[in-house]
This record gives structure tokens, C-alpha cells and sequence, in this order.
């Protein structure tokens, strides 16, 4: 209910009624004065009188009147899609959308749809449909949605190693260099015949089989992929040579579990070349030091040594200062707490890699360290997109999961490299760019609608250098703020 209105309320309202202006009222609520104006009238059918009333506005202290908002016309809305997530998605895939289309004429479109889903989140089939209906359909695919239709897609993708091998090769990139490395992927998939017991790190014994891929050292893009039944050694890798089509003279880039004669024999063999760490209880590191000299690397000094161990065979050895000191602490720490434990600090630090060619050292160095985009691309199957998180009925359907991870993992690389051009990366993951685009959707209903494209989608837009929700103008802003940031400003000029 309302209160009596202030003095200066009545005031005006009785100047009102000296004007003329009948059927005038003011009512106080919560502090501010409403103006209503009201009358009576002749109501015929019911043959009565009738009161009319109407709202006028606010009535503020000064005699002013603020007006009511207009009515807004009522809009109803049948469907929302997200338009950004889906259009970031179909520019980071326009480089594979042909080559699956290729490998797989009758599938592609639901291959996108799962990798699409994976991407976001929704790699699940039973949420996989949902996610793509709320996605807007930029590519005009029009997949099934149905999770049954998806798993017969997943099994008939995973039987196809044919197909496979084909969109491999049409997206292999000329990398001279290419790491290779494997990782255990422990899975509950009980009618998969490619798992095999093997262990854990905590000792337990678990279901598991391993996945080999390969990655460009120079574009960082993964290249092949592989999955090879059971709990093996890295080095029993071999016959996996013979099913990647990688070009004579390629250098291939390995952690030390690939450290085995029969592999490097039936690299050479191939006439490609190869880079591999030995083990710490290898007998090269009694052939080789570190006092041939000494470099930089980044915010380290590493010295290094080389040494030939047969024709067409060479060893180097490094020791990174930095790496040395904390290995050293750790030790220490640990006899601190075992007393008896033997402190080994002859090999802090250092590594040995054996090269089938002669090169410098510190390029070497550079090469093996480039093969941590390797274990980038592992980490993200794992943690992001969910590649350890297979729940099939038989090997058909395990294959197909990890393909569709592994082009997910495709797409997944090309927004990071859109990150990475644009100095981001520090800053945001690929996720974090689909959140922001995320806010942007399309509607439909009775009337013409449209959505004011939000800020940081377009300023996010621009630093990408997409330019699908901004113009160049946008950058040259965002640039000049930049710029702005790291300019003093000017003294104040001295007065005469």
C-alpha cells in the first residue's frame, strides 16, 4: 500500500487542480511518488458507473513527470542454437572436412557430429544428438543424432582401417622430424579382445592396451595414429613401420623406452633416421662425457659431449646445470629421510642420445626437446577429450573412439595454433576460447530477431584475426589500447 506523498508532492498536485487538471493522484512507495491519473464512466451493460484509471509516471521534486516505459511486444521463441561454438569449430576443421569426407563418404557426417560433441564435452553418445541440436548447423550436415545409429557409426569407423590409413595420409604434413611415443591406456571395455593385463603405477593390475601416435616436430600436428593390443614394450613396436607411410629420410624422434636394436635396426632398414635416449644404466654414458663445450638453452646453460660409437652411429651427452642442482636436492632429500639410501649424483642432470647422424649438439638438443608436443598431445587425449574413457563392447568400437579422439585432436590443434599466433596461449586453453564463443546464439520465433554480438566475443574475434563477429577496425582498437598500456605518460610541460 502506499504512503501519504511528501509536502512538495501536494504542492504540485494542488497547482494541478488550480489548472484545471482534475482526477490527478499521488501515491508514495518505497520513496518514490507515482502519478496516477483517474475518472469515472457510464458503464451501459452494466449500467453502472465504472472507474477508469492510468498510469502516468514517476513524478519527480522538480515538477517533472518520467513517462512509463512502453509496452514491449511479445516475442515468442521457438529454438536457440549456439552459433559461436559451431562456427569456431567448422573453421578449425576446414583442413580435415575434405580428407574425411574422402576416407569416409557415407560417415563423415557423423564423424564431425562426435567430434564436434568431443570437443565441447559431450562425448558420450546417449548426449552426443542433444549437444549437436543445440549447435547451429554451419556445415548443413544434417547427421543422425540417434546414440544407436552413432555406435553403428563408431563400429563401422573402427573396423575401416583402410579409410583410416587414407585420411592419415591425406593430412600428413612434410615434417623432416616426427616424434614417436605410445601410451598405456587402462580400459573397461569387456569384450575388447585387444586388452591385456598389465600394471599400473600404484602396482594394481588393470585391463589395458597402448596407443602409439606420431606428431610433426615442426608444426607440432599429429600425423598417424595406432592402437596396439595388450601391455608390450615400446620397442615391440616395429611392425607398426610397415603400416605408417612415413617418407625416406624423415627423422624420428624417441623417448628411451624405444631404445631397442631390433626397432633402430628396422628404422635404418626403411632409410629413415632416428634420435633416441638410452637408459640410465646404459654403457654409453661410460664412453661419453660432457667437456666438448658448452650452450645456452632458453634459461639454462647445458654442457655436452659427443662421441662415435660405430659407422653410422653417434652418441651425445648433456647435462643441463639447472636439472642437475634439482635432481641433487631431491636426492639429498630423500637420504635425509633413509639414511642408507645410496646417493647416486655421477648422472644428475644428464642424459644420453644416440643419433643415427652427425649434427651439432645443441640441434640435437633442440630435437628431442621438441618431442614434448608428443606428450602434449597425450595429455590432452587423456584429461581433456576423455581418450582413456572407453566404455565399448568390442575392439571395432575402442578403434573408433580413439579416432574420433584423434580427430578431435585435430581440431583441438588448430585453435590452440590460433592461440598461439595470436600470443594467447599464455593466458587461455582452446577450451576457454569455445566458452567465449559460446555465448553466441542464433533464435528463432514470430518475429525478426537478432543478438547483439557480446564484447568479448568480438574483441576475442579480432585478436584471433577470424573476423567472423568483427571487423579489422576492432583489431586496430585493441591494438591501439595495447600500445597505450605501455606508454608513460607525458610531464606536464614546465611554465615559463
Amino acid at each position: 500500500m502506499g504512503c501519504e506523498p511528501d509536502q512538495w508532492a501536494r504542492d504540485w498536485l494542488e497547482e494541478q487542480r488550480k489548472a484545471g487538471n482534475t482526477g490527478l493522484t499521488v501515491e508514495k512507495k518505497g520513496g518514490v511518488h507515482y502519478l496516477k491519473w483517474a475518472t469515472t464512466v457510464w458503464d451501459k451493460e452494466a449500467k453502472k458507473r465504472r472507474k477508469v484509471s492510468e498510469y502516468r509516471g514517476v513524478l519527480n521534486p522538480d515538477g517533472t513527470v518520467t513517462p512509463p516505459r512502453p509496452m514491449r511486444s511479445r516475442v515468442d521463441i521457438t529454438d536457440v542454437r549456439d552459433s559461436g561454438s559451431a562456427r569456431l569449430l567448422a573453421k578449425a576443421a576446414e583442413k580435415i572436412a575434405e580428407p574425411l569426407k574422402k576416407a569416409f563418404p557415407n560417415d563423415h557426417r557423423e564423424i564431425v557430429e562426435l567430434v564436434f560433441a568431443r570437443c565441447l564435452g559431450r562425448g558420450e553418445l546417449n548426449k552426443c544428438g542433444r549437444c549437436w541440436n543445440r549447435l547451429e548447423d554451419v556445415l548443413d550436415l544434417r547427421p543422425n543424432t540417434s546414440p544407436k545409429s552413432l555406435s553403428q557409426t563408431l563400429e563401422r569407423v573402427g573396423a575401416a582401417r583402410g579409410s583410416q590409413d587414407l585420411f592419415f595420409n591425406n593430412i600428413a604434413t612434410e615434417d623432416g622430424e616426427m616424434a614417436v611415443d605410445m601410451s598405456v591406456i587402462f580400459s573397461k571395455a569387456r569384450g575388447a579382445f585387444m586388452n591385456k593385463s598389465g600394471y599400473n603405477r600404484f602396482g594394481l593390475s588393470c585391463p589395458q592396451f597402448n596407443l602409439l601416435a606420431v606428431c610433426g616436430l615442426a608444426s607440432g600436428r599429429p600425423q598417424y595414429m595406432r592402437v596396439v593390443p595388450g601391455n608390450i614394450k615400446e620397442g615391440s613396436a616395429v611392425s607398426m613401420l610397415d603400416e605408417f607411410d612415413i617418407p625416406e629420410g624423415t627423422v624420428l624422434v624417441m623417448d628411451r623406452g624405444y631404445h631397442d636394436r631390433k626397432l633402430l635396426d628396422a628404422i635404418r632398414e626403411k632409410d629413415l633416421d632416428y634420435i633416441v635416449a638410452v637408459k640410465r644404466n646404459s654403457k654409453v654414458y661410460d664412453v661419453t662425457g660432457t667437456k666438448d663445450g658448452i650452450f645456452r638453452w632458453r634459461d639454462s646453460a647445458v654442457a655436452y659431449g659427443r662421441s662415435r660409437l660405430g659407422e653410422e652411429e653417434w652418441a651425445y651427452r648433456f647435462e643441463n646445470l639447472d636439472s642437475r642442482n634439482d635432481e641433487l636436492v631431491d636426492a639429498l632429500k630423500a637420504r635425509e629421510r633413509d639414511p642408507d639410501r645410496e646417493l647416486k649424483i655421477d648422472k644428475a642432470g644428464n642424459f644420453v642420445i644416440i643419433a643415427s647422424m652427425e649434427a651439432d649438439p645443441k640441434e640435437i638438443y633442440r630435437l628431442y626437446k621438441a618431442r614434448s608436443e608428443i606428450e602434449n598431445f597425450f595429455d590432452a587425449g587423456k584429461n581433456v577429450l576423455s581418450a582413456d574413457r572407453t566404455y565399448m563392447h568390442d575392439d571395432n568400437h575402442v578403434m573408433g573412439h580413439l579416432f574420433i579422439t584423434f580427430v578431435a585432436m585435430l581440431v583441438r590443434f588448430e585453435i590452440a595454433k590460433l592461440l598461439d599466433d595470436a600470443d594467447l596461449s599464455g593466458s587461455m586453453t582452446p577450451e576457454d576460447v569455445l566458452d567465449v564463443y559460446g555465448t553466441m546464439k542464433i533464435m528463432e520465433g514470430n518475429a525478426d530477431m537478432r543478438q547483439v554480438v557480446p564484447k568479448d566475443v568480438r574483441d576475442l574475434d579480432a585478436k584471433l584475426g577470424l573476423f567472423m563477429y568483427s571487423t579489422r577496425d576492432d583489431r586496430d582498437r585493441l591494438d591501439g589500447i595495447k600500445k597505450n598500456r605501455g606508454r608513460k605518460p607525458k610531464a606536464p610541460a614546465a611554465s615559463s
